[in-house]
């Protein structure tokens, strides 16, 4: 197969969810060949990423890339968050406990990531049964923008601060200030969850990926990489 071919091969099954079976139709290669080829240019995609594409960025880029939106409400440096994707039902018991989601009903993976307040990811973390835990241990001193999930201020060293939506539950409600905080929260860490969820090989995410470890890092490396080779995502100014 050209190298050209096993590039779009590659994308095609990222990006489209394709299945191998469809893919060696396309092709005209057996499906063994079509899995072999993925798993060798998803590492070297993961390689490349992991060296040029994912990585976390200097305070001032950082400062110097804010979206006005962040830079009047938050003195943000990175968003964390769960992404949180449907897996198929794995075969093997102990997995499938492991993965499944009491919240979603579904066998799930979550997968770490922190962006920064741009839309460029600067971490992802390997993929984790949808039964782990939202506790992230933030190193530097900074500000961090997080879901209500993120119960982590015991883990924070000293002059971290995290930010997180005000909580309603055992209170007859939210203060006024309160509620458009929470709204203001919301609608900046919104796009936390839409940078890779273009990618359709997440809509239901491989058991058989999955099981595999390092190709399921390299798969979720490779894909934040390509996120961001695209445009930013977050205007200067946006409705907050």
């Amino acid at each position: 197969v050209p190298f050209e071919d096993q590039v779009v091969l590659t994308l095609m099954r990222l990006r489209l969810g394709l299945l191998l079976n469809d893919i060696s139709i396309r092709f005209g290669v057996s499906t063994a060949a079509v899995s072999k080829i993925f798993c060798f240019m998803v590492s070297e995609l993961a390689k490349f990423a992991r060296e040029f594409l994912v990585f976390w960025l200097p305070r001032k880029t950082i400062r110097r890339t804010l979206p006005d939106c962040f830079e009047e409400n938050y003195s943000v440096t990175c968003i964390v968050d769960c992404f949180e994707i449907f897996i198929d039902r794995p075969g093997h018991l102990l997995r499938r406990n492991v993965t499944y989601s009491v919240y979603k009903s579904h066998n799930t993976a979550k997968i770490l990531h922190a962006i920064a307040p741009s839309g460029f990811i600067m971490f992802t973390s390997r993929p984790y049964g949808g039964r782990a835990s939202d506790r992230f241990i933030t190193l530097d001193s900074d500000e961090v923008l997080a879901d209500r999930g993120f119960t982590i201020a015991d883990l924070l060293p000293p002059g971290v601060k995290v930010s997180l939506p005000s909580f309603s539950k055992g209170r007859p409600q939210m203060s006024r200030s309160e509620l458009v905080a929470s709204r203001r929260l919301a609608r900046l860490r919104i796009h936390v969850e839409r940078r890779m969820k273009c990618f359709r090989i997440l809509k239901q995410f491989p058991a058989s990926i999955f099981a595999k470890k390092p190709l399921a890092n390299n798969v979720f490396i490779a894909i934040a990489g390509l996120c961001n080779l695209q445009p930013r995502l977050i205007r200067d100014q946006c409705d907050v």
